[in-house]
């Protein structure tokens, strides 16, 4: 869940994501061993396997016009964990901090005890455009803008990052994406926080950087405190 918190007097954009395996139809042998029987080196069975590929699908999506209630964001959040269950929450701190932070987190902390659902939090700092991704306890992950998009912009290129047609705002995301492309010059990314509103591109690719670290390995999931 991607919550690209803006400033009091700007867009709040909010974005579900299901992160699914697709099999490409490609199959391969995959060696087994049975070490039954005392076999010292095991004893070879081929089983036939088929390869997959990661799509991410975009489930949910919205955006809250300025002026921003916080309040009203925590409740949508925790509302949508409640429907969704266990998830990771990816929130954008840039301009906000760590106050804001607390009390949409608060808020699915409630739905937590009452459901009992396992969720994990990813904060992320937007930082500039070049350095390396690293992580500070006030103020999360610190990730280079180009990082961010990237990720996405790979991703949606290769249709494997798929839009519901249902989604009201599918549309529109789907022209802020193809409006980011490299500059000429320096390798920057054309369009990054140029266009008037690109809060709807952001929520998603904070969503799939997070699930591109973390999501690989079940262990490696962020586990970062929810405050009481």
């Amino acid at each position: 869940m991607g919550v690209e918190l803006g400033a009091r007097m700007a867009n709040t954009a909010i974005s579900v994501m299901e992160r699914a395996w697709v099999p490409t139809g490609e199959l391969f042998n995959k060696v087994s061993r049975d070490y039954a029987g005392g076999y010292a080196g095991g004893r070879g069975r081929l089983e036939s396997r088929e390869k997959v590929t990661v799509e991410y699908r975009v489930r949910h999506l919205e955006r809250r016009s300025s002026p921003v209630r916080y309040k009203g964001i925590a409740s949508k959040v925790a509302e949508l964990v409640e429907a969704v269950g266990e998830c990771v929450v990816v929130m954008d701190l840039t301009r906000t901090g760590q106050p804001v932070h607390a009390i949409i987190m608060g808020a699915v902390l409630e739905v937590m005890k009452d459901t009992r659902t396992h969720v994990s939090q990813c904060p992320i700092t937007v930082t500039g455009e070049y350095g390396a991704v690293s992580h500070n306890p006030d103020v999360g992950w610190l990730v280079p803008r180009r990082d961010l998009i990237s990720a996405a912009l790979l991703l949606f290129e290769s249709e494997q990052l798929k839009i519901a047609e249902g989604l009201g705002l599918a549309e529109v995301l789907t022209r802020e994406f193809t409006g980011f492309k490299p500059k000429a010059t320096k390798g920057e990314l054309k369009g990054w926080r140029l266009a008037k509103n690109d809060d709807l591109v952001l929520a998603v690719a904070m969503s799939v950087w997070a699930a591109e670290r973390f999501l690989r390995q079940r262990n490696s999931v962020p586990a970062g405190q929810i405050p009481a």
